[in-house]
């Protein structure tokens, strides 16, 4: 557990944000442990990204599993596809 979930906001406030639509989910390891997610939506003729974000592997885990919780989904473990070697 990390220092920074000990010093946590409580809340957030005064939160300004849009809520977005999302269709569809891309994510992108790297192999510094840092994964690209960006999220779309799809409307007629076109595809539009809505946010994108670099998150780290241990958030992103606790992402999955908050979403899955939510909707009382447990995925089947197929365990790490190998990853082809760099050019």
């Amino acid at each position: 557990m990390s220092n920074r979930q000990n010093s946590r906001p409580k809340e957030i406030t005064k939160n300004e944000l849009p809520t977005l639509y999302v269709d569809g989910v891309t994510i992108g390891h790297r192999d510094d442990g840092m994964n690209y997610v960006s999220l779309t939506t799809n409307v007629p003729h076109y595809i539009i990204e809505q946010v994108r974000f670099i998150i780290d592997d241990e958030h992103l885990r606790g992402m999955i599993d908050v979403l899955c919780r939510s909707i009382d989904y447990s995925p089947e473990k197929t365990g790490k596809k190998p990853r082809r070697p760099s050019k």
